[in-house]
């Protein structure tokens, strides 16, 4: 073989070779969106241990890892492929949907718009930078570029929505519900869009149309457990449930998750801190007490609650919720269970129940503190807040779909519990709609001589 007909065999061997290659990244990028991760990722590795500076194979080994929870590693791994092929834009947009997803804002912006640099028309960079930016609080440039990804897109309801969101966080609530109106015109049936729509048009004090909003999603959801809470709360019909339904809960706060902590800190939220306030006069820290926090969603009462703690438990209906407060590394344990019937089985197991922003989910407060009683220690502590009802003798659905309850209300079922009333203080919980939402800051005790 001469020289020539070498050269043409190898040609053709390294042709067989990236044919190979390319059938095996088919392959894994077909197992990685059907969910068979261990799979994929056996296949990423072998085309990079094949192919080091394969940058396809590294970037989306990179988003596999992030699926699995190993960020750091892939994010380096599409930094490489990065490096390899910087004008590789779908990397870069990945990179920054995986800072956005770690809550690292910036990070995230700077890759969007290094993206934009290269194609200032991608429209999927262009959704992913106006979302960055609301959460940001910047709604000025997030209403601009989102306004470009649907003039670039304009059938894409998903940026209809991001654009509606942006609007309601500016405050242009008549723009909100036109955005969201023509997300559901594009996909008739979006659960975030009817409750998006809902909500603006409540806050935009457009009552009948909030309602009319409620029927038309439950047409396409009957059993949904946000539409039919909230259409009782907004209409009263129907029998008002004692309180809010597991699904609601769930539900709810599940979608809530990611975003909980930078909402209510915009909401200027004070219940963690009115309630630390309230333990800290019953408790000096360092304390060896078994701590519950009941509803302890992402975990805000925790690093309040551990100066006090041998043992710090915290309980919620929401796996997502209880996602984020892990993150915290403050718990001993972290359980998904409903309240009442978790502290049923629990006799005696605890001296300190706090609950922050909890008990508005229920109406009728007397299944909790019976269960209360029952896992306190003698010379316990349940201290909690409530939203305030000026007006009626018991508690009431409320239209936002949270309960308030009437001070004398409160007393009756505290001492018919078995509890010690030892304080209620009125307190202001947060603002709503620019508005102070008013609660009440309470401490009972299990005191045995009662």
């Amino acid at each position: 073989m001469n020289r020539q007909q070498r050269r043409a065999a190898e040609k053709q061997s390294r042709k067989k070779h990236n044919i190979g290659l390319s059938d095996v990244l088919s392959n894994a990028m077909s197992l990685h969106q059907e969910g068979h991760l261990v799979e994929a990722e056996n296949n990423y590795r072998a085309i990079l241990k094949a192919m080091p500076n394969h940058p396809d194979a590294g970037h989306y080994l990179g988003l596999l890892l992030h699926q699995q929870g190993q960020s750091a590693e892939g994010i380096a791994l599409i930094k490489q492929a990065l490096d390899i092929l910087p004008t590789y834009t779908d990397a870069l947009n990945n990179l920054g949907n995986i800072y956005k997803e770690m809550g690292e804002l910036e990070q995230a912006a700077n890759n969007y718009r290094k993206v934009l640099k290269l194609f200032p028309d991608y429209a999927l960079a262009l959704n992913n930078l106006g979302v960055v930016l609301q959460n940001q609080g910047n709604f000025d440039e997030a209403i601009e570029v989102l306004n470009k990804a649907t003039e670039l897109s304009p059938d894409n309801f998903d940026f209809f929505q991001n654009l509606g969101n942006a609007y309601q966080k500016q405050g242009d609530l008549k723009k909100a519900v036109k955005a969201f109106q023509k997300s559901i015109a594009l996909q008739p049936y979006q659960e975030d869009a009817y409750k998006n729509l809902w909500r603006t048009c409540y806050l935009a004090n457009e009552f009948d149309e909030a309602i009319s909003i409620l029927r038309q999603w439950l047409s396409f959801d009957p059993e949904n457990p946000i539409a039919l809470h909230t259409l009782v709360a907004q209409t009263g019909e129907g029998v008002i449930p004692e309180r809010a339904s597991d699904n609601y809960i769930q539900q709810t706060f599940d979608k809530f998750a990611s975003t909980f902590d930078r909402v209510l800190k915009n909401l200027e939220y004070h219940a963690p801190e009115l309630v630390s306030t309230a333990v800290s006069h019953i408790y000096q820290a360092i304390q060896n007490l078994k701590v519950l926090d009941a509803g302890c969603g992402t975990g805000l009462c925790g690093p309040l609650l551990r100066p006090y703690s041998a043992t710090l438990v915290g309980i919620d209906l929401s796996q997502k919720m209880l996602d984020k407060a892990a993150e915290r590394l403050i718990y001993d344990n972290l359980i998904e269970a409903e309240l009442v019937s978790y502290l049923k089985q629990y006799t005696s197991a605890f001296n300190l129940i706090v609950s922050a922003d909890t008990l508005v989910y229920f109406g009728d407060l007397e299944p909790f503190f019976r269960a209360a009683k029952n896992a306190l220690l003698p010379g316990g502590h349940v201290v909690f807040t409530l939203e305030k009802m000026n007006n009626g003798k018991n508690y009431r659905l409320n239209h936002h779909g949270r309960y308030s309850h009437s001070k004398g209300y409160l007393e009756t079922v505290v001492n018919k519990a078995g509890l010690t009333l030892c304080g209620v203080e009125e307190v202001i919980l947060r603002k709503e709609a620019g508005e102070p939402v008013l609660g009440f800051l309470v401490t009972a005790l299990f005191n045995l001589a009662d």
